[in-house]
């Protein structure tokens, strides 16, 4: 085959931008930044191999037309999907190129930011496909050439370069992408209240709370369980300063105002093997948070000046800093402590 190794380190990239994205979803601190970092740098050494990824792909069609003329149309099955994978991949890179570096937009009222991510989920069955398809290039004799190790090399420089370039280029042209935040996110509203974006996973949206007969409900491996009225969480004005980002592609830094959760916590008596809490919302939704944790989570009642309206999680929601916002649980209702830690659960919420 042509140019072999394009197609070999061709996989390895996406497998590594496949990753990488997926570990950038669940950073929302600064000290992870290093994921989404690899991700740029890895997509701009895709473009880069694109050239002789492309002459296959064209090669590869050229030689079906002719099979499918002797041998009938499935010898052309092989090409055909590669040349969708192609297509599916140029269409990934490009939302991801046009949020980070022109500016957010949206189409059919999701963000360019989510359409990536939904294109590239679809990539994920096409690459192990096409892993398997091409198992016979991947074997170590290739990794071990001098000459394969020079050209990943390149590659890795190459996508480096491309994207510093990138950076510099959005920043001297003043384009929008220069504005936003690591994980590609852009500011909305911040310091305004009750004015920023209201999102929920799966589009929960509960009926409003009443808090006359709301309770907190704190149940588990505790000495005491507990039922915390409204008011009793509602007055305390510890304050944090906290950015919310959302996958969805915005943040918004806000003064949230509320209870700490050790503080709750200590009021139950954790029990000695107590090794996390699930921080309960009243439509099901939840997630898990390792003890050692605790100390940096706010269940705010308020943010800025204002008390929390129903959109945005009304009586009560988690501020969870340095988390993305999937993470940071709206409409709060519960708290239960576990023996077991924080790790059993799915890396993103699947309710």
């Amino acid at each position: 085959m042509p140019y072999p190794w394009a197609n070999v380190i061709l996989l390895v990239l996406l497998a590594v931008e496949l990753a990488t994205g997926i570990m950038g979803m669940m950073s929302g601190s600064s000290d992870r930044a290093i994921y989404l970092h690899v991700h740029r740098a890895g997509g701009f050494a895709i473009l880069a191999v694109f050239l002789w990824k492309g002459r296959n792909v064209l090669r590869g069609l050229r030689r079906a037309a002719k099979a499918r003329g002797r041998a009938g149309k499935g010898r052309a099955a092989v090409p055909t999907w590669s040349i969708i994978l192609m297509a599916l991949l140029l269409i990934s890179m490009g939302l991801g190129l046009t949020w980070s570096h022109v500016g957010p937009f949206k189409f059919q009222g999701f963000s360019g930011l989510t359409w990536h991510v939904y294109v590239s989920a679809l990539l994920a069955p096409l690459l192990i496909w096409h892993s398997q398809a091409h198992r016979w290039s991947l074997r170590p004799k290739f990794w071990a050439e001098r000459r394969s190790f020079l050209r990943a090399g390149g590659l890795a420089l190459a996508g480096l370069f491309l994207w510093q370039l990138a950076e510099a280029t959005a920043g001297a042209l003043r384009l929008r992408g220069s504005e936003r935040r690591f994980t590609g996110s852009y500011e909305a509203a911040s310091f305004s209240g009750n004015a920023f974006p209201a999102t929920s996973w799966i589009n929960d949206n509960p009926a409003p709370v009443d808090p006359d007969t709301w309770r907190l409900r704190v149940t588990g491996q505790v000495s005491k369980e507990l039922d915390v009225p409204y008011d009793r969480v509602s007055d305390c004005q510890d304050e944090v300063t906290a950015t919310l980002d959302c996958t969805g592609g915005w943040s918004s830094t806000q003064v949230w105002r509320g209870t700490p959760l050790r503080r709750v916590l200590d009021q139950a008596g954790p029990l000695p093997g107590a090794a996390s809490v699930t921080v309960k919302s009243v439509t099901g939704y939840n997630r898990r948070f390792s003890m050692s944790e605790v100390d940096e989570l706010l269940l705010a009642a308020r943010v800025g000046d204002e008390t929390l309206s129903h959109p945005h999680g009304f009586p009560l929601r988690l501020v969870a800093p340095g988390r993305r916002g999937y993470e940071w649980v709206k409409w709060v209702t519960a708290l239960e402590v576990n023996d077991t830690g924080k790790w059993l659960q799915p890396p993103f919420p699947l309710q």
